[in-house]
């Protein structure tokens, strides 16, 4: 292999590289744009139904956040909400 076809070859590895390297940010942008635009998608079917309070609630806390309340916490609202429906009864 002369040094003619060696710079042929590193530059078509080269080019190779660089179309991968492309094709993966424009993926990545892709499924970002996907991502937004599900988004307000979602805000604008709640807004279109008529609905005042369209903000997205998070029901569990993220990873390694403490949680809301206690166990000890739990059981007592657990143990009051049971008195309450015998209560109702």
């Amino acid at each position: 292999m002369n040094a003619r076809e060696r710079d042929i070859e590193e530059d078509r590895f080269t080019a190779s590289l660089a179309g991968l390297a492309m094709a993966l940010l424009l993926s990545l942008i892709a499924l970002f744009v996907i991502e937004r635009l599900a988004a307000v998608s979602k805000l604008e079917d709640c807004l279109l139904q008529g609905r005042k309070n369209c903000q997205r609630i998070e029901l569990s806390p993220g990873r390694g956040a403490p949680p809301p309340f206690s166990p000890s916490v739990r059981e007592t609202s657990a143990a009051w909400s049971g008195r309450l429906s015998d209560v109702m009864r």
